[in-house]
């Protein structure tokens, strides 16, 4: 079996580790913080990703970590590089860390005899492995490509709280390879992680450019989804007797349910960003870039929407509970978060806000400081507030004992209490769900005059 070297031990890279390890793979992590090597080395580094401690603690001999790039090459046969990609000022990718972690493993290439692949999964712009990485890598090692070390870019699509899931049982596996040794070497790699789901698994084998172009795209049809999703979500919310759920459940059978679900705007760590890096990239190469960029527009004015409805239901010097504050649930990361967005609109429009998010809390108090008052439970949230909006679908609310909600409006971004949680709260306001016809009618939302208009 061969041996693997990871560089980047972060939440993506630490999990890979872990399940490289779990696969039966000796696996050499790559890291340039001391603190974080030496966790790893002990068995014990910070995540909160579930799965990952528990597979490297079972397979501690055969991880360990280094920041000797040389020593990690020498002894391994395949380094997959899976380092951060910030965004850059033009809206691309920044290669600072790969092209870092690519020219190591070049000169390393120099003193060896062994063919090494070298497979990277961080996220980039389309050419970027063509015209960057492949000739800093022939540059660094005194060899052209396929003369001793081999090529592939190898995107993951993971989520964050599940990364291991991404791995282990992928939607699909994609591959975009220079040569067929190269992707082979590559492939064998994630069937074994896959073990039970890998004859279920489908395989996609193309260019590295290929591969670019379609992990981008990626996020953005999924993008595209949500906002699609968002856009029947805020036209139920104002027709009476509507439910969004029930319209995008049955276009589900011809469009599919993955991300298909009205709610509160997407965020995260990647899909805002490659929207915008797909745009800037086409805008690049000269073809038109509306649809990327109208998606990234609709889902910043979709979150102003929401807003707007529950502004409508509190008043100025409200004080109002947000119960989820991170990006999505189970997670702490914050990055373009709807829930650190919303709370800042908040305290612009004269309300107080107590947040709770128990996986968010210290990075929400290190944002936000004494803008705002913590939820210690969700008790103490109601006990603040007369208002609480559900930003996020959070399992937590299976637990919650709904009789201490007395006259509290709830407002629930995704429709995401049952029936016998709902009884028990007075004022409740599902978003997506049009209001009963005895509290209006369709005539109010569209005059008469109009929809003959519209129908003439």
């Amino acid at each position: 079996m061969i041996k693997i070297s990871v560089y980047g031990q972060g939440k993506v890279g630490l999990t890979l580790t872990a399940c490289l390890a779990d696969a039966g793979y000796d696996v050499t992590g790559v890291d340039v913080f001391d603190a974080l090597i030496e966790s790893v080395n002990e068995g014990n580094p910070r995540t909160d990703e579930a799965g990952v401690l528990e597979r490297l603690r079972k397979n501690r001999a055969k991880v360990r970590a280094t920041k000797d790039s040389m020593q990690a090459v020498k002894d391994t046969d395949l380094s997959f590089v899976i380092v951060p990609t910030p965004s850059n000022t033009l809206g691309g990718f920044s290669l600072k860390y790969v092209k870092k972690a690519c020219q190591e493993i070049g000169e390393a290439l120099r003193k060896k005899r062994d063919y090494h692949v070298i497979a990277v999964i961080s996220t980039m712009i389309p050419g970027s492995s063509e015209h960057i990485l492949i000739p800093l890598i022939e540059k660094a090692s005194g060899k052209k490509l396929g003369k001793g070390w081999g090529f592939c870019y190898n995107p993951v699509f993971i989520a964050l709280g599940e990364v291991v899931k991404g791995f282990v049982k992928p939607d699909y596996v994609l591959i975009g390879e220079t040569n067929t040794r190269s992707g082979d070497r590559v492939l064998q790699v994630h069937r074994d992680m896959m073990k039970d789901t890998e004859e279920k698994t489908p395989i996609a084998r193309m260019r590295p450019i290929e591969a670019e172009i379609t992990k981008i795209a990626s996020n953005t049809h999924e993008t595209m989804r949500v906002s699609f999703a968002n856009m029947l979500f805020s036209l139920c919310t104002e027709i009476p007797e509507t439910n969004v759920d029930r319209i995008t459940q049955a276009l589900s059978h011809r469009m599919g349910k993955r991300f298909f679900k009205g709610a509160v705007p997407y965020g995260g760590p990647c899909w805002p960003r490659d929207n915008i890096a797909l745009a800037a990239f086409m805008d690049a190469v000269g073809v038109p870039s509306s649809m990327p960029k109208t998606v990234h527009q609709f889902n910043l004015e979709h979150g102003k929407y929401v807003l707007r409805k529950i502004l409508e239901l509190t008043n100025a010097g409200d004080t109002i509970g947000i119960a989820g504050v991170a990006y999505k649930p189970n997670t702490p990361v914050l990055d373009c978060s709807f829930g650190v967005d919303l709370i800042g609109w908040l305290l612009e429009e004269s309300r107080s806000v107590v947040a709770w998010d128990p996986l968010a809390k210290s990075l929400l108090e290190s944002l936000m400081k004494n803008r705002i008052r913590y939820a210690a439970t969700y008790a103490d949230l109601f006990d603040k507030t007369k208002t609480v909006v559900l930003v996020n679908p959070l399992e937590d609310y299976r637990n919650w004992d709904w009789r201490i909600v007395k006259n509290h409006v709830v407002i629930d971004c995704w429709r995401c209490l049952k029936p016998q949680e709902i009884e028990k709260i007075k004022h409740y306001h599902p978003l997506g769900q049009g209001p009963a016809s005895e509290t209006k009618n369709f005539l109010e939302v569209l005059s008469m005059e109009r929809l003959r208009m519209l129908t003439d």
